[in-house]
């Protein structure tokens, strides 16, 4: 069997890069935004599927670690929803205003 057929994932790079690049030039016109903008999406997707992948080996080679990640993600989980909810946001101090413009005379 050829190399090149013995994995699903060689056209990932590809596919990665359209994608981010279709979406990209959805949102904008000029071609420095698109590929900046499309850079972004292809780092964000690479670490998230790079830690996903990170996380489901170290979870099959060490299955013996599955309850500390799970209380691990559900104390995140928790944490985030608890900072993120409207209720902690009326404890917060709001953001000075800025000064108002010097008017014109």
């Amino acid at each position: 069997m050829p190399l090149a057929s013995a994995s699903i994932y060689w056209d990932l790079p590809l596919l990665l890069i359209a994608v981010s690049l279709v979406y990209s030039a959805t949102r904008h016109d000029r071609w420095d935004r698109i590929v900046k903008e499309a850079a972004g999406w292809i780092v964000r997707m690479v670490g998230f599927l790079g830690g996903l992948g990170v996380l489901l080996y170290v979870l099959s080679t060490y299955p013996h670690l599955w309850p500390y990640a799970l209380a691990i993600g559900l104390v995140c989980t928790i944490v985030y929803y608890a900072v993120t909810t409207d209720a902690i946001r009326r404890f917060r101090k709001p953001a000075a205003a800025p000064a108002p413009a010097p008017s014109a005379k």
